[in-house]
């Protein structure tokens, strides 16, 4: 760009001194030639700016670009993520048993998925809270992690929890 602009401001000059029909330039003519060498250069100067311009644009357009990609692959796992949620949703099967604990029924309601046992939640609304109601999210663990009523209880809240092994063999029993 700047040989272009140099160029031109060398032709600029020659023919200024063809018109004159002199090899001595008169100083109107020599002046002219130096204002086109300036403004030669300011469009130069303007143009390299122009330039650098257009290579921050192209940048911020690139990121932008990126940023966009990158929001589409996670609306994209996001969506696989909520239709492999929902057909285990509509996959899994609800079962609810209820027995005699310590204090009064114990309920287990277990989510299944085919034979599997995923989640077991237990209702113990009577059941001492201090011992058969600290005792029941350790149980809810236990049937989760045997996969069946074959669990080993919780030492000191044995009614409460031959009570929830009762109500998961009346829940798999539906």
């Amino acid at each position: 760009m700047k040989k272009l602009v140099m160029m031109t401001a060398s032709a600029g000059l020659i023919l200024a001194l063809a018109a004159c029909n002199s090899g001595n330039a008169p100083e109107a003519t020599t002046a002219a030639a130096a204002e086109t060498t300036v403004a030669a250069e300011e469009t130069t100067a303007a143009a390299e700016e122009t330039t650098a311009a257009a290579e921050e644009t192209t940048a911020a357009a690139e990121e932008t670009t990126a940023a966009a990609e990158e929001t589409t692959v996670a609306a994209e796992e996001t969506t696989a993520a909520e239709e492999t949620t929902a057909a285990a949703e509509e996959s899994a099967e609800t079962l609810t048993g209820t027995a005699q604990g310590f204090g009064g029924d114990v309920t287990v309601t277990l989510t299944m998925d085919g034979d599997k046992i995923v989640d077991a939640t237990i209702e113990g609304k009577d059941e001492t809270p201090d011992v058969g109601g600290k005792a029941l999210e350790e149980l809810q663990k236990q049937i989760v992690e045997a996969g069946s009523a074959d669990i080993d209880g919780v030492s000191g809240a044995t009614l409460t929890s031959n009570g929830v092994k009762d109500a998961v063999k009346a829940a798999l029993a539906k």
